[in-house]
């Protein structure tokens, strides 16, 4: 064993920089390429969208961007460790509806909000210990785990159309979406308020937050650093001392804990539970792999993963406002799913 230990540094100085960084061969041009497709979407939706290209249309696609980012992260995260996870969506729904319940038991929003995250990490934390610990394929496991919390929420629904709720729902629960900051109002000549700004949602704020915090965490931290080891060579991982089950087992707990806020700030849009999260999950996995992320794990980028989510969420407003069949954007998503995989596996293959 001694040996082993003595022959570790060589094993993590051997690995390529860039995969150290997230990064493989041609991911500056691909991160190029992609920001070059969201500059020309952008432009053209400007041109044939009515309303896109103004204060409030941008404002509102920050904040539709915003939950998809940060659910994208986590699905990042996962993938960076070499796992896939496919309950996020349950997740979003199910702490989505927590927070809802907990607010109308009567308990403080604030802590409504914090138990609700932490029980989508608490799934994330179940997930990465069945996969991890047990070695269970990701696949299956989290998908499994998305049907079991589905049934559960579907069992709830039941229970809660003939039990009213002891409380009223809190508007303060609304706050992080309804309540915007810097809105600017003037005057007109009889005294009537004109919105000049309409102000920010606090919910761009918290994905920029989250964003900056995670990229940090990439980039900066050890532990960042063995995301990617463990992604890349998880043999190599554990004879180099990094304790595998345990990066693997945070990525989980990390992509539960961020679905887990994006149910939150969902329920705050809504003021109810969001239940239709269905399909979310591709949503992460999609913009994770637009931004570099890698079904072979060890590569991926928080900004990359960002500019995935505002791609694939500036193709669904601009499609939506151009009143085109709903079902286009739909086929265009599985269209871009198909081509990430796709290229996906020929880099795999050089």
């Amino acid at each position: 064993m001694g040996m082993q230990e003595n022959e570790t540094p060589g094993l993590l100085v051997e690995m390529p920089a860039q995969r150290l960084e997230g990064r493989s061969p041609g991911q500056s041009l691909k991160s190029l390429l992609t920001i070059g497709v969201f500059v020309v979407m952008f432009a053209f939706f400007s041109i044939f969208a009515n309303n896109f290209f103004t204060v409030r249309g941008v404002l509102n696609l920050l904040v539709q961007t915003s939950t998809f980012t940060i659910l994208s992260i986590g699905s990042a995260l996962v993938l960076i460790v070499g796992g896939v996870d496919f309950s996020l969506g349950a997740v979003v729904a199910f702490s989505g509806t927590a927070v809802v319940v907990f607010a109308v038991t009567g308990m403080p929003i604030w802590i409504s909000m914090v138990l609700a995250v932490i029980l989508g990490g608490i799934i994330g934390f179940v997930n990465g210990f069945l996969v991890a610990k047990r070695h269970l394929p990701s696949f299956l496991t989290t998908f499994a785990m998305a049907i079991l919390i589905y049934g559960i929420l579907g069992g709830f629904s039941a229970y809660a159309a003939t039990h009213p709720a002891p409380f009223p729902l809190p508007a303060s629960l609304g706050d992080l979406s309804n309540v915007p900051v810097f809105k600017i109002l003037s005057h007109d000549a009889t005294g009537a308020s004109i919105v000049v700004f309409p102000g920010v949602s606090w919910i761009i704020f918290i994905m920029v937050f989250v964003a900056t915090l995670f990229h940090l965490v990439l980039t900066k931290t050890r532990i960042g650093r063995y995301f990617y080891l463990v992604g890349s060579n998880p043999e190599a991982s554990r004879l180099s001392g990094i304790k595998v089950i345990r990066v693997r087992m945070l990525a989980f707990v990390l992509a539960g804990m961020l679905a887990g806020l994006v149910g939150v700030l969902l329920a705050s849009r809504m003021m109810a539970p969001p239940g239709g999260a269905t399909g979310y999950e591709m949503i992460g996995i999609i913009c994770a792999m637009i931004g570099g992320a890698s079904l072979a794990g060890g590569v991926g980028s928080v900004a990359g993963t960002v500019i995935g989510s505002f791609l694939l969420s500036t193709l669904s407003m601009g499609l939506t406002m151009m009143n085109v069949n709903p079902y286009i954007p739909t086929f265009l998503n599985g269209f871009i799913v198909l081509t990430a995989v796709y290229l996906d596996q020929i880099r795999n293959r050089k």
